[in-house]
């Protein structure tokens, strides 16, 4: 009763309230639109409109991406989902020759108008810049050779000068007479001497991911300039420098895994069949386009200084999907979100998109990438880095379940029937044991075996049979952080994050 009363006492001032802060709110609702310019009363409010500006929330009318995608049509909320996919896993790459002129002004202009000081382009002389997308959780990265094409010339030419200059000192001091004169120490103070002077800073091929805010310093793997093609790896990720085994699943997870792009099949490709490609033309990061295949099976011809222009691109897809400068090394993208290309060249008259470009297909591609991944982590291992130890003990042969009736469908199998690599044995105190692997259970009470874990994936690649896990496991080394993939009996997937140990 006593409160009904104060309410009735009340009305007519929160009445006139209401009508006297009308003008207010509009003002509120423009700064919700459009944060930086806010009015003095937010910054500050009063008691009395905070009443009104704190009880209903702009963005509350806007709660999920579902919500936002309600009005869309299917196509369209087809592209949105590959956007959100695969832009955390789209990088700018760029090259720079540290201690050399900086960038020209065009250049100098274009970076002014990022007002991020973490996202400026490391200094020195500008040698280019593209797009390129990750491939792997442990940072390696794909991109156009034509993109890093002058850094990897000059880091090239360093090198084999470096080697002329050790195969020169140690002329001098395997000769006797010379080396009477020339102790070995006087030969190598002499030859750093050299190489200071005659080697100037080496190039350095820097990356910043979208999922990211800083670049990040990588090394060029290798190379295929029939392909156009480039791998990198941040060196950040490099397993030369060994990440602790210590590191909790949550902050591998968190920190350290890198989201990353899979490559599709471009042989099934259809001309008129939807395509989405994501770059930095211009260095504006995470450009989208869309477009469709305009044709397949194209002939394109590179040239670059180390492929002469008479060497063609077979099988090149042509899209009418908006390709301009700075998009090179980018993937093309099917609307599943996997690698149907990488783009790489334009026809223009104007330098910039007409309409017509051109994607490396993903077929030639994947295994160029995947061979190049592999002589990687196994040179590695040939240079000190030892196998990497997850602790685990795998059932080689499929199980032998049910009625020994096969189809040839597995649609309807259990997961018993279906799988392989079911895990055995989980060492005490590995990696495996520390991210909750669960083995094979067996009751000799009842005479049943309970089933635990199998490994379905490793690092986002499927592995169906134990020869493909252990090839999987071949190149891996100590240290190496790994998304795990496992399935158990009842059909539930999920994912752990390791990171390798040293086999006891």
């Amino acid at each position: 009763m006593v409160f009904s009363n104060l309410f009735v006492r009340l009305l007519p001032f929160l009445l006139s309230l209401l009508f006297s802060t009308t003008t207010k709110n509009l003002v509120n609702v423009n700064a919700f639109l459009s944060p930086p310019v806010l009015s003095p009363h937010l910054r500050k409010p009063s008691s009395s409109s905070s009443l009104i500006t704190t009880t209903v929330p702009l963005f509350a009318i806007i709660t999920s991406v579902d919500e936002l995608e309600k009005d869309l049509t299917p196509s369209e909320r087809s592209v949105t989902a590959v956007v959100r996919q695969a832009s955390p896993s789209i990088a700018f790459v760029t090259s720079v020759w540290p201690g050399m002129a900086s960038s020209t002004p065009t250049t100098r202009r274009r970076n002014n108008n990022n007002n991020n000081n973490n996202n400026r382009t490391p200094s020195g002389q500008s040698l280019g810049s593209g797009s390129g997308f990750v491939v792997s959780q442990d940072g390696y990265i794909c991109t156009n050779f034509h993109v890093i094409e002058r850094a990897y010339t000059l880091q090239k030419n360093a090198a084999m000068l470096e080697s002329m200059l050790d195969q020169l000192a140690g002329n001098v001091t395997s000769l006797s007479p010379m080396s009477l004169l020339f102790t070995p120490d006087f030969v190598n103070v002499t030859k750093t001497f050299v190489e200071s002077q005659l080697l100037p800073p080496l190039p350095q091929v820097y990356v910043r991911i979208n999922s990211s805010t800083n670049y990040q310093q990588c090394r060029i793997v290798d190379v295929n300039t029939d392909l156009d093609l480039a791998v990198l790896k941040l060196s950040q990720h490099d397993t030369s420098t060994p990440t602790t085994t210590d590191t909790s699943p949550d902050d591998i997870k968190g920190n350290s895994l890198l989201p990353f792009i899979q490559f599709g099949s471009s042989s099934d490709l259809l001309v008129g069949q939807t395509v989405v490609a994501i770059g930095n033309p211009f260095g504006l990061d995470t450009t989208v386009t869309t477009g469709v295949v305009s044709a397949n099976n194209r002939e394109f011809r590179a040239g670059t200084a180390r492929t002469p222009a008479n060497t063609p691109i077979r099988n090149v897809i042509q899209t009418d999907a908006s390709i301009n400068p700075g998009n090179s090394g980018g993937p093309l993208l099917n609307l599943k979100g996997q690698v149907v290309g990488i783009n790489t060249a334009i026809i223009t008259t104007s330098g910039s998109s007409a309409g017509i470009g051109f994607a490396v297909p993903a077929d030639q591609l994947s295994v160029k990438v995947q061979d190049i991944i592999r002589q990687d982590r196994q040179h590695s291992l040939a240079t000190g880095q030892e196998r990497g130890w997850l602790g685990v003990e795998i059932v080689r042969q499929p199980l032998a379940v049910g009625n020994g009736t096969t189809t040839s469908s597995t649609t309807h199998q259990s997961p018993l029937q279906r799988l392989q690599n079911w895990i055995l044995m989980v060492h005490p105190d590995s990696p495996a044991a520390k991210a909750g692997l669960q083995a094979l259970q067996f009751q000799p009470r009842f005479g049943t075996v309970q089933f635990g874990d199998a490994i379905v994936a490793v690092g986002g690649n499927t592995v169906d049979t134990f020869d493909q896990l252990a090839n999987e496991w071949s190149s891996r080394v100590v240290g190496e952080q790994v998304a795990i993939t496992v399935e158990n009996a009842r059909g539930e997937r999920r994912v752990v994050y390791v990171v390798l140990g040293k086999q006891p």
